[in-house]
């Protein structure tokens, strides 16, 4: 095997336990509550802190890498993924937890776009790099998916602290393998750190995911009128910034270039996708078909095999019908799948279920490795890290996007229904604890563990009614989440190139 390949294998393998971790926690949030004594908003910031400090640091971390060495900030992503792994396993409460997540978020930052940057510098010739690139996204979307499965499996054997734990000893065999096979690379003229818009990126981001993730609980509060506001002001700032500053942290000439421009919202799309159809659906096949978190997440697998197959023949697929039709193509079939997933009802049968899951996953892995490659070749090669960056960082602002838009509407859908059925019962309400029917208000996983404690003829009930509610709150979420990806259909068949050779060095 050439030497370059190798390098793949173990890039991938960082990339991996980056991936892995954007899901891996969700299953174990019940655990995590019980042990810790959590909230429901303690058990948000768990999760959140990872995505907020990951998507606040990518392009610092992308340029540290060229200036620096993509190597070194790697393995200096490792190294602060495994310590802030070794940490939430060993936290005693939730709000420690939240900050060594957020730290493990700042180490996945450091890794992510190395591994694709490094890549770039290692495969040369335009149809490997394809290659390449396809099997780099298989690795990250496989790795989201399959999350909830691995989770599920350490649950069953272990306990919460085992999703974490896992990670230090799998850091120090890929430590040692980027050491012995990964070569260092960087941009020649090392140029000055762009440090004031470095400052203002994040920040901005920060607060941009911090409003995104809030306003579907909040609405319009103080909170996130502030975060709203200070991602404006930094945004803007960041922008002024750039186009005045001698080396730019993100050059914003890229933006007038079409197929630059066209990549990153299909990276986006694709991530919209899937976080947004990861957030729904395990809870739709636990909470209303009934099944367990490793049941669940072995039901995803036929989204996962399909993204894992589609990545690694969306390169000679692109060969042959061109990069245009292959991800337009990508995008419909997402399309489809996710208006297949807006029917699904409480008796669906899992067939219908598996191939809607399918073909989204089947879309995702076309399109995700022409989107990337795009994005890549529409910057210079000295300015890998900083296009990495760009991409994971639009892949993430995407996924938020997902689960904000599509949560808050089958939040909202699912509260109508439940008002409407509470209402139906009329003096009959007055039965059933305030507890138990703020719980039920709340969401369909409150309701849940609220049913517990009533009545089996009750309990019953309320499963029937909680489980009709979220269904239809999905089906208007999966149908709203479809029309978006359409609109990245056409968007993609005017604007995106026919082939990529046009951007290729």
């Amino acid at each position: 095997m050439s030497r370059r390949w190798i390098v793949l294998a173990v890039l991938s393998a960082a990339l991996a336990l980056v991936s892995l971790d954007n899901t891996i926690v969700n299953v174990a949030l019940p655990s995590m509550q019980e042990d810790l004594g959590a909230s429901t908003a303690d058990l948000q910031w768990v999760v959140d802190a990872y995505s907020v400090l990951f998507a606040g640091t990518l392009l610092l971390a992308g340029s540290l890498g060229d200036r620096f060495g993509r190597r070194l900030v790697l393995l200096l992503g490792l190294v602060i993924f495994g310590v802030g792994s070794l940490a939430a396993g060993m936290a005693p409460n939730a709000d420690w937890l939240m900050v060594f997540r957020a730290v493990m978020g700042i180490g996945g930052a450091f890794i992510m776009p190395s591994t694709l940057s490094i890549l770039v510098q290692v495969f040369r010739d335009g149809r490997e790099r394809a290659q390449a690139i396809g099997i780099w996204a298989a690795v990250a979307g496989v790795g989201v998916a399959i999350g909830p499965i691995i989770g599920g499996v350490l649950l069953e054997s272990y306990s919460w602290h085992a999703v974490f734990l896992v990670n230090p000893p799998l850091i120090v065999i890929v430590l040692g393998a980027t050491l012995l096979v990964v070569p260092e690379s960087l941009d020649e003229s090392r140029p000055a750190l762009d440090m004031r818009g470095a400052a203002l990126s994040s920040l901005g981001v920060i607060a941009l995911v911090v409003t995104i993730i809030q306003l579907p609980e909040e609405g319009i509060s103080v909170v996130t009128a502030i975060s709203a506001a200070i991602a404006v002001i930094a945004l803007a700032a960041f922008v002024w910034w750039e186009r005045r500053a001698p080396r730019p942290l993100l050059p914003m000439d890229l933006f007038r270039q079409r197929t630059f421009v066209i990549a990153i919202v299909t990276v986006g799309l694709v991530y919209f996708a899937l976080m947004g159809a990861i957030f729904l659906l395990p809870q739709f096949l636990q909470l209303v078909q009934s099944m367990t978190p490793l049941q669940s997440g072995i039901a995803m697998l036929p989204g996962a095999g399909g993204l894992l197959v589609a990545s690694l023949l969306s390169p000679s697929i692109a060969q042959r019908i061109g990069a245009r039709a292959t991800v337009v193509t990508g995008l419909l079939l997402i399309t489809t799948g996710l208006a297949l997933s807006s029917l699904f009802r409480t008796d669906t049968p899992y067939w219908f279920i598996g191939g809607a899951l399918g073909l989204i996953g089947v879309g995702m892995g076309i399109t995700l490795p022409q989107a990337t490659n795009a994005v890549l070749g529409s910057v210079p090669r000295e300015r890998s890290g900083m296009g990495s960056a760009v991409n994971d960082a639009v892949g993430e602002l995407g996924g938020s996007f997902g689960v904000a838009i599509l949560g808050a509407l089958m939040s909202v859908f699912y509260r109508r229904d439940i008002e409407a059925a509470i209402s139906a019962l009329g003096e009959r309400a007055a039965e059933v604890p305030p507890a138990v029917l703020d719980a039920v208000r709340e969401s369909l996983a409150s309701a849940t563990l609220a049913s517990a404690r009533l009545p089996d003829a009750y309990a019953g009930a309320v499963h029937q009614a909680t489980g009709t509610a979220f269904v239809d709150g999905m089906t208007w979420a999966m149908l709203v989440g479809s029309v978006i990806v359409l609109i990245g259909v056409g968007l993609a068949w005017r604007l995106f190139p026919v082939r990529l050779d046009m951007v290729e060095e």
